[in-house]
């Protein structure tokens, strides 16, 4: 616009300019039009009558209408009556107070789209501080708005997935202060989160004293402090980058809690903020001391055990061994003559006598087993000899019950390494077990093989057989397969479980193959020593070979 525009008092649009003041203004407006075409905000001024004096092009094209339509007419003009009143209604509070006004409307745009425009309208003096009219600034915030509202959903959405979790979780931000506080955290601590939020109090809910938790140390990055007062509360280095997690008890809330902080990092990595999680850990910390305080009872019940097994081993083994001693002597008749009556007599006490060492070694085997302290006595020995101490201790007995008590040897079976009171005592426990529950006229049959370095031992009676439900329950201690059974066959019922122990302990297998009514049959495999070697047959029996169990 030049001057020859304003020249005669009326502008080319028919503006009257014969007023100064009017002059003036639309000189200025003139000026600044040319200077407004680059700035991207909707920019226009009016004189105080409402009518425009000029706009830039950004504005033109919100409107849809040229500029030449524009300068020289009023709102009511241009826009609908509603929105022409609320655009005057807001020149009226600039004019009338003299002061700038800031609105927030939305405005169709003349191709059909909605935005938001953030408008400020200032007003115009002149050098004299006269009023001669307002200059209008308007920004389309509807990107800013749309960015506000998704920042907004996304903030409600973190609220309700921090809020709504089950794990005890608070944020705090780089000024410490609590920017998030669930309800699982508000129900663990007793305080809300309307008396956390915004506050740098998160240590309130734990300590009774002012120090700093988790989360504080990890927005500082303070290492060392970290260290320092959680060094001794199981101190780990979490799964997230920088992150640590402890565990203590918490005197202020009277609970065990294991506690997880990690820092909050922006798109450039900078920690925004920290995140600590907490787990009530009370019940498994209970749980664990009264594990605890169970193996420290059982350990001392363990050792009382033992200590009456051993007072009782040697109390009752001592005398015991002395009646057992004069019995021999009385049988053997050293001391003068025995009637009839009298060698039954000494007999009974000898056979009740032995039962009784038995029992008592079977009860230290039984306490050995439930206390681990079960171990092996490697040694080298004739596995013949022993065979022939066994027949000779049970070879009685089958034949005072008429059992046939039968050996089947295998040649090479001969010197073993092996512990050897384990040995005898299962082949003792089997085979006894089986001419027990032989009727006369039975048969026990004793097998014993050795195939490259295991042991095979095999015991098969024709007596009463065990059933399938009764095999599952055989090997436990203090437990026979039938009440009844109680009643006519003598027994403690540990006799298998000390077998199976016994087996188990040299890495073998116990096997048991029975049918009720026809008989049993149990074999045993037990690994050799791998020390074991064929010089040392011919060291121990020479050119005698091997003795006769026929």
């Amino acid at each position: 616009m030049s001057g020859n525009d304003i020249e005669g008092g009326f502008d080319q649009k028919g503006l009257d300019t014969s007023d100064p003041l009017k002059r003036e203004l639309f000189q200025k407006t003139a000026l600044l039009s040319g200077l407004l075409r680059s700035v991207p905000d909707l920019v226009f001024f009016k004189d105080t009558d409402g009518v425009f004096l000029a706009c830039n092009d950004i504005f033109s094209q919100y409107v849809g209408k040229p500029v030449s339509d524009i300068v020289g007419r009023t709102s009511h003009d241009i826009f609908d009556r509603n929105k022409a009143n609320f655009f005057r209604s807001n020149d009226r509070k600039v004019l009338d107070s003299g002061k700038s006004y800031k609105s927030v409307e939305w405005m169709d745009r003349a191709d059909g789209t909605k935005v938001l425009l953030e408008t400020v309208k200032a007003p115009l003096f002149t050098e004299e501080n006269e009023l001669i009219g307002l200059v209008g600034v308007g920004r389309d915030i509807t990107a800013r708005k749309h960015a506000e509202i998704e920042l907004q959903d996304k903030k409600d959405e973190l609220f309700q997935i921090v809020n709504g979790n089950p794990i005890p979780t608070f944020v705090i931000n780089t000024d410490h202060d609590v920017i998030y506080w669930n309800r699982a955290c508000e129900n663990v601590t007793g305080i809300r989160a309307s008396e956390m939020i915004g506050t740098q109090d998160a240590w309130r809910a734990f300590y009774k004293e002012k120090r700093p938790v988790l989360a504080d140390l990890i927005v500082d990055g303070s290492l060392k402090s970290i260290e320092k007062l959680y060094g001794d509360k199981n101190l780990t280095s979490s799964f997230v980058e920088g992150g640590y997690q402890a565990e203590d008890f918490f005197h202020a809330i009277n609970k065990w809690m294991f506690f997880t902080a990690a820092p909050i990092r922006d798109h450039n990595n900078k920690i925004i903020g920290s995140i600590e999680t907490l787990q009530d850990t009370s019940i498994p910390k209970q749980a664990e001391k009264a594990i605890h305080d169970a193996k420290i009872l059982a350990e001392n019940a363990s050792r009382t055990k033992s200590e009456f097994l051993c007072n009782m081993n040697h109390e009752l083994r001592t005398p015991l061994n002395l009646i057992l001693g004069y019995a021999d002597l009385l049988l053997a008749q050293e001391t003068g003559e025995l009637n009839e009556e009298q060698h039954h007599f000494v007999e009974i006490i000898k056979f009740a006598g032995s039962r009784f060492i038995d029992l008592i070694d079977s009860l230290i085997y039984i306490a050995e087993i439930e206390e681990g302290k079960m171990e092996l006595d490697i040694e080298m020995f004739s596995l013949p000899v022993i065979l022939v101490d066994v027949k000779r201790m049970l070879g009685p007995n089958a034949f005072k019950k008429g059992v046939k008590l039968e050996f089947d040897i295998d040649p090479h079976v001969s010197v073993i390494y092996a512990d050897k009171a384990k040995v005898k005592t299962i082949l003792n426990h089997l085979i006894s077990n089986a001419i027990k529950f032989t009727p006369a006229g039975g048969t026990v049959s004793v097998s014993v093989k050795q195939n490259n370095r295991d042991l095979h031992i095999m015991v098969r009676d024709t007596g009463i057989g065990i059933s399938e439900e009764d095999q599952e329950r055989l090997y436990r201690a203090f437990v026979q397969v039938d009440g009844s059974l109680n009643r006519k066959f003598e027994g403690t019922g540990l006799g298998l479980s000390i077998v199976k122990e016994f087996v188990e302990v040299h890495g073998g297998e116990i096997s048991l193959e029975s049918e009720p009514g026809k008989g049993s049959t149990f074999g045993v495999t037990i690994p050799l020593s791998t020390k074991e070697s064929d010089d040392l047959v011919d060291r121990v029996w020479g050119s005698s070979g091997f003795p006769d169990l026929s």
